[in-house]
């Protein structure tokens, strides 16, 4: 490892940087999609609830 040369030394910090640039990538598309879900389940839970409230209303007229 202390023998590489310029060009070793070059490449490990690129492919370094990539791995933080994926990483970083990743956590905030999964982070992303999770605030997706939630906000759908929310919605979901909301119209249960109107439907509940709201029984003469059959999903077919909707």
């Amino acid at each position: 490892m202390f023998n590489w040369q310029t060009s070793d030394w070059i490449i490990f910090f690129v492919d370094i940087i990539a791995l933080l640039i994926v990483i970083r990538f990743l956590s905030w598309k999964v982070s992303h999609k999770l605030e997706e879900v939630e906000q759908r389940q929310n919605f979901e839970t909301r119209q249960r609830k109107l439907n509940r409230a709201n029984p003469s209303l059959s999903p077919e007229e909707e």
